[in-house]
């Protein structure tokens, strides 16, 4: 499969999951987690362009001290509400360096929702 195919097709499969994402539905993150009337979201970090088996390098920084990293697919939840920074470093593997795109994404979380952020390594 081309380059350019294989492109095409991610960026079809990326759009497919962000419009299921926006359409919610229901499940643990909605409602009130008891902290004052204040409700949690969730983040679902989506990597795509890395050989099977390879591990990202992604850190999540938010509200409150947040870090988490992040090697694979994940939904994080149980999240306050606010700005998410998404920062992915680049991976050696096999030899190739693959570059994240983007390198940083800020992403915002309310209440009730799941937000998306998604990382696209390319080949260098």
């Amino acid at each position: 499969m081309s380059v350019a195919l294989r492109f095409s097709v991610c960026q079809c499969f990326v759009a497919c999951c962000l419009a299921l994402a926006a359409c919610g539905g229901g499940g643990e993150d909605e409602g009130n987690d008891g902290a004052g009337g204040m409700g949690t979201g969730s983040l679902a970090i989506s990597i795509f362009g890395l050989p099977s088996g390879t591990s990202a390098d992604i850190t999540v920084l938010g509200p409150g001290e947040f870090r988490q990293t992040v090697t694979q697919p994940t939904t994080l939840s149980n999240l306050a509400p606010g700005s998410y920074t998404v920062s992915a470093a680049n991976v050696l593997t096999g030899g190739a360096l693959r570059k994240p795109q983007p390198p940083s994404q800020t992403v915002g979380v309310a209440a009730g929702t799941r937000a998306v952020a998604t990382v696209a390594y390319e080949e260098t």
